[in-house]
């Protein structure tokens, strides 16, 4: 075993000065020994004891909480012997016990308030104090004791010098009367159990005594200890000459007496449980000093406590029933020479013993009310000190003994020495001397391990190996009290030590890499397969590499990023080898953990499995943490390399970035199965107990979704305004083609599995945000498809990867809106705390609003958002919202302030169209009118036929004093009257003319004349057609061109190239390349839309530029016809997963088994081989750009 050191962490805490002084004065004025321990419940407390003075102090501070100096009832104090902690109806206190000179008294000391609430006048020297029920009556707590006990309330073992061991009421029901140590009440004892209990109380109360039961009658040997175990509701009495006896509380009758060894007192007693122990057996560690000056031993031993049975009582508690039979299975002699002191041993000091057990929540097991859980740690914890002749100060020391590992081990009966100077499977060694060193001279009183800080750490791989669960590999905090003060430090694990020593060496690692590489080896931190081969049969680079690979595993990233700095700061030769060394290990190790991570994912979207198991879980988690170790270092080496060339640059940061997104990666997939909606099963409809995936109820729901609105849109809206196909249209064709690829993808929303939703996370050109808002979205419809609907994950995603709430808001607002929620869509859209939508948002939310037939709610959002309007598209579909909400006067005054010389035209084409369809006409010919603005009307109301539309036009001319104009409409429609029969059109042009009629009358003589006459049709007079000779050019003479050829100068350097192409065939191929660049130089004519053109007039609309600036969904920049044409990066091709083809689909059809077979697989059945039952494994053909 190496040596292992607590290092201080914290200076010498002192206790307040007045504390000091209290304690001081008692020990040199009484000769009185200090004392003190801390409390061991959570509260957090110490006490320390010297004479009468009692001082309670913070554990962790050091401050001074309560203190109180004992009177006696003669002119001589009081000694405090024994103190433990009490708690009882919401306060906390402490049960002394006072030593006098004619006896002793039991007192409860309130801390709360600073005073004894409680006395109790004892015959003989109280030893020992053990509460065992704070709780009486017809209470739950008590019913596992005696019946008789369950009438007190508040009972405490007491133990006297003389053997006697009594059961006291506290009488915690009666705290009315103040009450001290020198009115202390009496005790009125009982030997034999009466039969009416209550009775006897009473009136004992009503005397002003407490009764107590006479548990163990006085025998003459002293009580050192008392232990109540509650778990086996036993009373353990330990005697100073080394005998144990263990008493039932339920039947208060004795169990079981033994001798431990020797004569030596039995000073302290715990209790504790293994994990899963087959034989219902727990554990008691008896610990026998003598505490003498000199001489004195230490003796640990262990006792095997089997019973009959072991449950689980409704409020939680493990509890052991039918005692069968006590055995010493362990023995360990801390003053012995199995420890190798340096130099004879004069004395030792025992000075702690702690039991830590922490039970793991198991999420993934399905415990019933009833099963009993055992802690998976159980660890003791004991502190001694050694004093050793020739030296001035003496040593500390701690041991850790895991009893689950000493199950391992086989229990052995003792501490082998070959076990102790090796790495001892079940017990560790820490040295506390840097305390002693920084404190001397003052005493250390009693050490405290915190519960919580107790831990192993990260394994270095799954499974962990056997070194690793050694108690050597713990990690936690310790206090020391001291009679002047506290002091913190922490013990480290030889692994962390190891890793510490990683992490200094830094730029030296290479100097070190044998040292560091034994080191590892020892600690448990290589990998499983060099444990069983020598270091000499390695060579130096493959011993750095198992080192590095330590360092990643664990998260000592210092070890790396410490040499990338150190050697690209230096100019040596060395230092690029060993850059590029350490770059392409990291690299590596990023291709195999990938590797690794595809064969762990298959299964759970393969359907081949239907539950998760924790090794998988942990495989992944492990997967997970490496891959974001070796981002950081591949970050490290982007933020301090120097003089890259642009190649280099470039593939530095597609490493980067591939690593980074496969983290996340796996990231995403460990919550998918944490919340169990993986594995991906084939009887998931069955299982509707947790959510899952039904693709085909949500599939049918989108269908006939797009359906609907396509009947709704009548051509007039765009029928694609769904929200969530807008999201994935804004992440670029790439994710269409990934929605593509596994059998049934449509290419839109919903993907057709949740490995094809997981891909969308390796894809590089796409935001982290806008994947999570993906994810979102579909599992707002795995909840909504789930009968017990549950805002669980939710709530959980969100947190687990930092996602803002206004984006999540955002996204259910989109949600709601695409499942017809408006109300409740509009409300979350309007939300402060909501990431404000953008331009591309605006119009669909918008469309999707109209399509509907929700003009007010359209109308409503424009007000309330108020989005901003940068095209002429957008314009009309705000007009057409005014408009259809009858909104005139807004709608006028947004196209004027809108139109500019380019779109007034188009603006006002098409709100005249929406003026006429909505019967606005009427309304819109009472506004003031610009001569664009009429000029546009009247062409409009002209290109239009109908009579309402002439009928508008006419009203215009009048309401404008067009008289003129207005004469010559009315009589071409009374011209194309005539052959007309309908009687309401007859009755319109009678009123017409009239109107027209009195309009003329009110005109002058001239100007009606000439209006009149204008408005007459225009006859033009018979023209005379005659036949003239063709003219003759006066200077020109025309010839007939011959036939032939045009010779253009491109063709001719075409003709001359081929002729070399035919004279160069019969030279060497090399030369053809020549050729080609030659040919290449030619400039052929093109047509003047270029291809690129029609290219990008074939392809869909995309969202302009200005929309990807703030849009929270951000649309990928999509890449030029000649970007598109470049070489993908090796290093991308990493993002590509395994095609997974589901199980269910090869054993599909019974009738024929080659229906359903993949290709693969039929040439399998072909060649008669038999096909596998797993999942078929083929690398991606595509590749995702």
């Amino acid at each position: 075993m190496r040596d292992l050191t607590a290092q201080v962490t914290s200076s010498l805490l002192q206790f307040p000065e007045v504390t000091v002084e209290a304690l001081g004065e008692a020990e040199t004025t009484l000769d009185s020994v200090l004392c003190g321990k801390f409390s061991g419940g959570r509260s957090g407390l110490a006490w320390l004891a010297c004479g009468p003075q009692l001082e309670v102090v913070n554990s962790v501070t050091g401050e001074r909480l309560s203190a109180y100096r004992f009177s006696g009832v003669n002119e001589q104090p009081p000694t405090v012997r024994v103190v433990k902690e009490f708690s009882w109806q919401k306060r906390t206190g402490l049960l002394v016990g006072l030593e006098e000179a004619e006896g002793s008294v039991l007192c409860l000391y309130d801390l709360g308030t600073s005073r004894v609430v409680k006395a109790i006048a004892l015959s003989g020297r109280v030893t020992a104090i053990e509460p065992i029920s704070n709780d009486g009556g017809a209470s739950v707590s008590t019913r596992h004791l005696h019946q008789s006990l369950r009438w007190l309330f508040g009972v405490a073992a007491v133990a006297t010098d003389v053997g006697h061991v009594l059961l006291v009421d506290l009488c915690l029901d009666d705290l009315s009367c103040s009450q001290n140590e020198v009115e202390a009440s009496d005790l009125e004892v009982v030997t034999r159990i009466p039969a009416e209990v209550p009775q006897r109380r009473e009136a004992v109360m009503r005397e002003g005594r407490h009764l107590c039961f006479q548990l163990r009658s006085p025998s003459g040997t002293a009580v050192s200890t008392l232990c109540y175990i509650s778990r086996s509701n036993q009373l353990v009495v330990g005697f100073s000459d080394g005998y144990l006896s263990l008493g039932n509380m339920k039947t208060l009758k004795r169990a079981h007496y033994t001798q431990l060894g020797g004569r030596i007192p039995v000073c302290a007693l715990t209790f504790q449980e293994p994990e899963g122990d087959l034989q219902n057996c727990c554990y008691l560690w008896a610990v026998q000093s003598t505490q003498q000056s000199e001489g004195n031993a230490v003796n640990l031993h262990l006792l095997q406590l089997a019973f009959g049975d072991r449950k689980c009582l409704a409020s939680g508690q493990v509890m052991y029933e039918g005692f069968t039979y006590c055995v010493k299975l362990f023995s360990l002699d801390l003053s012995g020479g199995i420890f190798p002191w340096r130099g004879q041993t004069s004395n030792t000091k025992f000075l702690s013993f702690q039991i830590i057990e922490k039970i793991r929540n198991h999420a993934d097991r399905e415990d019933s009310v009833n099963e009993v859980i055992s802690p998976d740690t159980s660890v003791s914890i004991f502190s001694w000190q050694v004093n050793t002749y020739g030296q001035g100060k003496p040593s500390t020391y701690l041991g850790v003994f895991d009893i689950n590992r000493w199950y391992h081990a086989q229990m052995p009966d003792s501490l082998r020495p070959e076990e102790f100077l090796h790495d001892c499977p079940y017990f560790a060694l820490w040295s506390l001397d840097p305390v002693i060193s920084m404190t001397s001279p003052n005493l250390i009183l009693d050490v405290l391990v915190h519960e919580r800080s107790l831990s192993r750490g990260v394994p270095p791989s799954y499974p962990p190996p056997e070194q690793f669960f050694n108690p050597s590999t713990y990690n936690f905090d310790v206090t020391c009290l001291l009679n002047s003060g506290v002091v913190h430090m922490t013990c480290t694990g030889f692994q962390k030590e190891t890793l510490k020593f990683l992490k200094k060496s830094g730029p030296l690692i290479s100097e070190a890499i044998r040292d560091s590489y034994t080191r590892c080896l020892v600690a448990g931190l290589l990998s499983p397969r060099l444990v069983d081969v020598q270091p000499s049969s390695l060579t130096q680079e493959e011993q750095l590499e198992a080192v590095l690979s330590a360092a990643v595993q664990t998260g000592s990233l210092e070890l790396l990023t410490g040499c990338i700095k150190h050697w690209t700061s230096e100019e040596q030769p060395s230092s690029a080898v060993n850059l590029r060394f350490v770059l392409e290990w990291t690299w590596n190790k990023v291709i195999c953990t990938k590797d690794e991570l595809d064969q762990i994912c298959v299964p759970l979207f393969d359907g081949s499995c239907n539950f998760i198991d924790p090794q998988t879980l942990q495989s992944l988690q492990h997967c997970q943490l490496l891959l974001n170790n070796l981002s950081t270092v591949l970050n490290c080496f982007l933020t301090e390399a120097r003089e890259l060339t642009e190649r280099g640059f470039a593939d530095l940061t597609n490493k980067q970035v591939v690593t980074s997104l496969i983290s996340l990666y796996a990231q995403v997939v460990i919550w998918f199965c944490r919340s169990s909606l993986l594995p991906e099963g084939l009887d998931d409809h069955m299982h509707l107990s947790r959510p899952f995936y039904n693709y085909p109820l949500i599939q049918s729901y989108y269908t006939g979704h797009r359906e609907k609105l396509e009947r709704l849109s009548r051509g007039k809206w765009d029928s694609d305004c769904l929200m969530i196909d807008g999201m994935v249209s804004q992440l670029g064709e790439q994710v269409e083609k990934l929605w593509r690829r596994d059998e049934g993808g449509t290419g839109k929303y919903p993907p057709v599995s949740l490995h094809a939703l997981l891909d969308l996370y390796l894809l590089e050109s796409i935001e982290e945000s806008d994947k999570h808002a993906i994810t979102i979205y579909l599992l707002l419809d795995i909840m909504h498809s789930f009968p017990n609907k549950t805002e669980t994950l939710l709530v959980s995603f969100p947190t687990a990867f930092a996602i803002p709430w206004g984006l999540v808001k955002l996204i259910r607002g989109f949600w709601l809106l695409d499942h017809d929620n408006y109300e409740n869509a509009l409300a979350l859209l309007f939300h402060p705390a909501t990431i404000k939508t953008v331009s591309w948002q605006h119009m669909r939310i918008i469309q999707s609003l109209m399509c509907q037939g929700e003009h007010r709610r359209a109308l409503r959002y424009i007000q309330m958002m108020k989005p901003s309007m940068s095209s002429s598209s957008e314009v009309r579909l705000f007009l057409t919202v005014l408009l259809s909400n009858r909104c005139m006067v807004e709608a006028w005054g947004l196209l004027q302030q809108h139109t500019t010389k380019l779109n007034i035209e188009e603006l006002l084409k098409h709100m005249y169209e929406i003026c006429q369809e909505m019967g606005l006409m009427e309304d819109l010919l009472k506004l003031p009118f610009t001569d664009t603005e009429k000029e546009c009307l009247e062409k409009f109301l002209q290109t239009k036929s109908g009579v309402q539309n002439r009928e508008f036009l006419l009203v215009h001319h009048l309401q404008r004093a067009n008289y003129i104009p207005a004469l010559q409409l009315n009589q071409s429609m009374k011209a194309s009257l005539t052959n007309d029969r309908d009687p309401r059109l007859r009755e319109r042009a009678v009123a017409r003319n009239s109107l027209l009629d009195q309009y003329i009358k009110i005109l002058p003589t001239v100007q009606r004349k000439l209006a009149v006459e204008r408005a007459k049709p225009y006859r033009l007079p018979s023209s005379v057609l005659r036949e003239v000779p063709r003219p003759k050019p006066l200077s020109t003479a025309t010839r007939q061109a011959n036939a032939g050829n045009v010779h253009v100068r491109t063709s001719f350097i075409n003709k001359v190239l081929s002729r070399f192409k035919e004279a160069w065939l019969g030279n060497k191929k090399a030369n053809f390349s020549e050729y080609n660049k030659l040919l290449d130089l030619v400039v052929h004519p093109v047509p003047s839309c270029s291809v690129a053109q029609d290219e990008s007039q074939q392809s869909p609309c995309r969202a302009s530029t200005s929309f990807v600036a703030s849009s929270p969904l951000r649309s990928n920049t999509h890449r030029s016809s000649s970007q598109k044409n470049l070489p993908r990066a090796s290093e991308l091709n990493l993002l590509e997963t395994p095609l997974v083809v589901k199980i269910h689909r090869i054993f599909r059809a019974e009738g024929d088994p080659q229906a359903s077979l993949s290709p693969t697989l039929q040439r399998v059945a072909h060649t008669g081989m038999e096909p596998t039952t797993w999942v078929l494994l083929a690398p991606c053909s595509e590749q995702l750009s």
